[in-house]
């Protein structure tokens, strides 16, 4: 880890999860590298929202994507 770089977060439950979440936030989450969180967000059907210039994903759209990939879906 770079100096400049914070720890990866640590959430143990579902509440502690912040409502909206950067791809830092979920690069954190899913203990995957940022550059792969970033093309997430860029993903077809990955349920990111954009303010200004800047992409986000609601908590509960993030879990519920979650879930439609574990059933089956891929990456």
């Amino acid at each position: 880890m770079m100096k400049d770089q914070t720890p990866p977060k640590t959430y143990y439950r579902e509440e502690e999860i912040p409502l909206i979440l950067s791809a830092e936030d979920v690069a954190d989450i899913l203990k995957v590298s940022r550059s792969f969180a970033y093309n997430l967000f860029y993903a077809k059907g990955f349920p990111a929202i954009k303010i200004g210039s800047r992409r986000f994903v609601r908590r509960e759209k993030l879990l519920k994507w979650l879930e439609a990939h574990e059933k089956g879906g891929s990456l």
